[in-house]
């Protein structure tokens, strides 16, 4: 890995507003281009959380509940929804733990971040020696292009603008390494790709994306470029095979399942023409891009169509490293996720390309700004600014778009009304605001697309549990869990239903087999506990709160229901310490004053009893008079004794 001095891109050599721009004017497009990106995506500040993966990545992920170092071990050690992103739920958990469940701290550092890879977008760009105005232009495109919205305004997707953070990093100190000879920079480099490793898997390009660089640099590929990228490339290997592995235990990785392997590469070329597509003309932007039941001839086509660019491209001699450059880089950043071995739900995806249109914004730019010295030269300036005005306006809509659940998926099924999972989302928000009968409608919309949807099975259940329907959510827990007997979720809310139906010891089978499958299950475990305490089992009450208490330790109605137990068990002075928290919590908890009162004249403090039952009448429970007055007697015999 011997120091390599090699020649940057070809130097500007006209005049003209595209060409031979001073450092000051490079500095001064990159301030505009950053405050203005701020302003674009400025409203989505004021955006809720959305319950697709936002619910699973932060507000029910017991690891961002609290910061601790057995947390920080589950996030290194554990993955979510099949992926293993450690860095950014390290993020999530940050912010949670500083600032609380607040949408809005998510969606500003998702800005940054996004705005922090922009100005890394820059810097790549100079560093290969590319002429100002591409430069900047490229970096305008990568900042505003609608095809960005989904993973900066989409919380969920800090993934993207973290992982593209320490991605761009690392390649400039490669390029670094390249330039001076100086390992520092190669040992940095190393070490922010693993940071982009942990933060998504689509890091794993990094590699490919750097024999790209050097081709751009050097003008070939030679094998000493190969062989300084061998522990990059191990890293991704390893990375690559992992997840893998964990997508496969997760039921998100689908080979074959859905049309055979060699169809699959029909999907891939069919993904690849539309992402092309959707760099100059961002068509039909759509969170979820259905995955198409059967082929259709657009798919048959696109290989060949394929096939006849990549020839093309090779037989390009003018320009040819320009042209190859920016192809090589968007393809390698993209071939990844092209679902020839199928990986979730959709087929597309908006936020795949966030690394890999780098090069075809660069590409772009690049015939602009040679467009520019031809005749066409008069009509090129307000064609340009047009378009860019159009791509303007088109994000900020697209960012609208993504302001709650129900305005994002009204979105997807007016564009695609028989995508089920959309449906059944859009139920979950409903629920949520406790507009039960649309729920249900939005549930048995999904079920008539997809009626073995274990999961929307359980969702409609739990709507009709919420509205007093329990034998019809018992129906739908029972087909839930007939279809996938290793849903945690189906065999909690069973078990919630069996247990207010009196049917206790039926219920505890399910709650066990519930945590059994899904440890951090909150709901199921606080489930468990009270059916426990209703079975008199109060040592595995304990133990079942007390494990509860490790994921959400200030969960005040759980430590006063351990505290029912310890007094059970004549643990009176733990029965206590469980009181004092939970009104410290809670104080406007009135059943929390009565509970220790009534723990104050089990053991002989009277005078405390009658404070505690006193507050609990003013916080509105309906407090026994005959206990108030025989607590003042004693309370008062115990003056006339002490006299």
């Amino acid at each position: 890995m011997a120091r390599n001095k090699v020649k940057k891109g070809v130097k500007d050599t006209q005049t003209g507003i595209f060409n031979n721009w001073t450092p000051r004017m490079e500095r001064i497009g990159l301030v505009i281009i950053l405050i203005f990106t701020f302003m674009m995506f400025y409203p989505s500040l004021k955006y809720e959380y959305v319950n697709w993966d936002d619910d699973v990545n932060v507000t029910i992920n017991p690891n961002v509940q609290q910061l601790s170092k057995e947390s920080i071990g589950n996030m290194f050690t554990s993955t979510v929804i099949g992926g293993y992103t450690p860095l950014t739920t390290l993020s999530f958990a940050l912010e949670v733990n500083l600032w609380g469940f607040n949408p809005k701290v998510h969606h500003l550092n998702n800005i940054l971040l996004h705005l922090l890879c922009t100005l890394l977008v820059f810097i790549l760009l100079k560093s290969l020696g590319i002429r100002s105005f591409i430069v900047v232009l490229a970096t305008f495109l990568f900042a505003i292009h609608p095809m960005r919205v989904e993973s900066v305004v989409w919380i969920t997707e800090r993934k993207d603008v973290l992982y593209g953070t320490f991605f761009l990093l690392s390649a400039i100190l490669y390029i670094r390494f390249s330039e001076t000879g100086k390992y520092v920079y190669y040992i940095l480099a190393l070490l922010t790709f693993i940071l982009a490793l942990l933060s998504k898997i689509q890091a794993v390009s990094l590699p490919l994306a750097l024999l790209v660089i050097d081709y751009y640099r050097e003008g070939r590929f030679t094998f000493r470029q190969i062989l300084n990228k061998v522990p990059f490339f191990i890293m991704s290997l390893a990375t690559g095979l992992a997840g893998i592995h964990f997508l496969s235990q997760e039921g998100s990785l689908e080979t074959g399942t859905i049309m055979p392997i060699g169809e699959r590469i029909f999907i891939g070329t069919y993904s690849l023409l539309v992402y092309l597509a959707k760099s100059v003309i961002p068509y039909e932007l759509s969170a979820i891009y259905p995955f198409p039941a059967r082929l259709t001839w657009m798919h048959y086509v696109s290989l060949p169509v394929v096939l006849a660019m990549v020839f093309g491209i090779y037989k390009i001699r003018k320009f040819r490293k320009e042209v190859w450059f920016g192809s090589l880089f968007f393809f390698v950043n993209v071939v990844f996720m092209l679902q020839v071995v199928g990986a979730g739900q959709g087929y597309l995806a908006d936020r795949f390309t966030y690394i890999g249109y780098i090069g075809l914004f660069f590409l772009v730019s690049f015939v602009i700004q040679q467009v520019a010295h031809s005749k066409l030269n008069y009509f090129l300036i307000p064609l340009a600014g047009f378009y860019l005005g159009v791509l303007t306006w088109q994000t900020s809509q697209r960012i609208k778009v993504w302001e709650n659940t129900e305005t994002l998926f009204t979105d997807v099924i007016e564009k695609y009304p028989r995508v089920a999972v959309a449906h059944n989302n859009m139920g979950r928000y409903f629920r949520e605001q406790n507009q039960y009968e649309k729920a249900i409608a939005s549930y048995n919309q999904a079920l008539s697309i997809d009626p073995d949807a274990y999961n929307t099975l359980n969702n409609r259940g739990k709507a009709y549990f919420d509205t007093g329907r329990t034998e019809e959510a018992l129906a739908d827990f029972n087909r839930s869990v007939e279809l996938n007997g290793e849903y945690a979720e189906s065999r909690s809310n069973r078990g919630a239903a069996l247990a207010s139906k009196g049917q206790y010891e039926a219920a505890l089978i399910d709650l066990d087999k519930a945590v059994t499958l899904e440890p951090g299950n909150l709901s199921a475990r606080s489930n468990r506990a009270l059916v426990l305490y209703t079975l008199n089992m109060y040592d595995k009450a304990v133990d079942e709160i007390t494990l509860y208490l490790r994921y959400k330790p200030d969960d005040a109605d759980m430590m006063n229901l351990r505290s029912l137990a310890f007094n059970q068990l004549n643990r009176d002075s733990e029965a206590l310490d469980d009181l004092n928290r939970a009104i410290a919590i809670q104080p406007s908890q009135g059943v929390f004053w009565q509970n220790r009162s009534f723990l104050h004249n089990k053991t002989g403090n009277y005078a405390a009893a009658l404070q505690d039952i006193q507050k609990a009448g003013e916080l509105g429970v309906r407090v026994n008079q005959a206990y108030v007055s025989e607590l003042q007697n004693r309370v008062n015999s115990a003056m006339v004794g002490g006299s």
